[in-house]
């Protein structure tokens, strides 16, 4: 079992390893609902939290959470314990508010995990003022408000597909108020952005996704692409150069979990090796 796979039992009930701090949350009836962790693993994931745990002000074991719901604070904690999330299963507003711990704890990998799910969202007739005014209320997250705003916007760019009548019809059955007035303009305005955007090319290199191929270059985290093959940067295979491909970077540490031949192979820094896409 490899060391990430081990992290993510660590909250298992049959694990050994004990935990040192509990998060607690007031529910209805008086009663209390708690989250149990582990403050060094929690600390190494987020700066915020090593300066609650081991800084000079810091906390006991017990910490009342009042600003988080349980469910959604359980999500964080399980991404940090690598815990597998499908993204899609989780509403706008929970993601929202997921976004709003990942920015209080200052979880960067979390942020943009959550910004690149908020595009594969199904917004429909329904909903799609209720994610405009999702994006208004959370002004000052900008990047998730842009990007709620662009999913909606790019829903009614779409809708309307430049047809005058049925851009009135979906305003006519739309309340009158403030609110609903104020998104409606800002998304106006975002689909008159997007229609004067061009269509993005379709990359020229298969292997790591770029118009600019990336050959020869080493792996880092900002051009990291699942799938995509890789060699070892430094040749240290007694002479013989063998494949591999990227499967997922791990842990903050720069380390990422390599396949071979469909085989897993374990978990190696990062920046030892280099794109092979040619």
């Amino acid at each position: 079992m490899d060391l990430q796979s081990k992290i993510s039992k660590c909250l298992d009930p049959t694990s050994s390893l004990p935990t040192d701090v509990r998060f607690l949350f007031k529910v209805e009836g008086g009663n209390t609902k708690e989250i149990k962790a582990h403050k060094l693993i929690l600390a190494i994931a987020s700066d915020v939290f090593k300066r609650q745990f081991f800084g000079s002000l810091k906390e006991g074991e017990d910490i009342d959470i009042e600003d988080a719901s349980q469910d959604v604070f359980l999500a964080m904690i399980n991404y940090i314990y690598n815990k597998q999330n499908e993204w899609t299963k989780y509403d706008l507003r929970y993601l929202s508010s997921l976004y709003y711990l990942a920015e209080k704890y200052d979880i960067q990998e979390l942020r943009g995990k959550i910004l690149t799910s908020i595009p594969e969202q199904k917004i429909t007739d329904e909903n799609v003022l209720d994610v405009a005014i999702l994006a208004e209320e959370h002004t000052v997250h900008q990047p998730l408000s842009e990007a709620l705003y662009d999913a909606a916007a790019s829903f009614l760019k779409n809708k309307f597909n430049n047809k005058l009548d049925t851009a009135i019809d979906f305003f006519a059955e739309t309340e009158a108020t403030e609110v609903n007035g104020l998104v409606l303009m800002k998304m106006m305005a975002r689909m008159k952005l997007q229609s004067n955007q061009k269509l993005p090319q379709s990359p020229n290199c298969k292997n790591c996704n770029q118009n600019s191929c990336l050959n020869g270059k080493v792996v880092t985290r900002d051009n990291f692409l699942t799938g995509a093959i890789v060699t070892d940067k430094n040749n240290s295979n007694n002479g013989a150069t063998y494949s591999y491909n990227l499967v997922q970077v791990v842990g903050p540490n720069n380390q990422v979990k390599l396949n071979m031949n469909g085989k897993h192979l374990g978990v190696y820094n990062l920046h030892n090796f280099k794109y092979k896409c040619l």
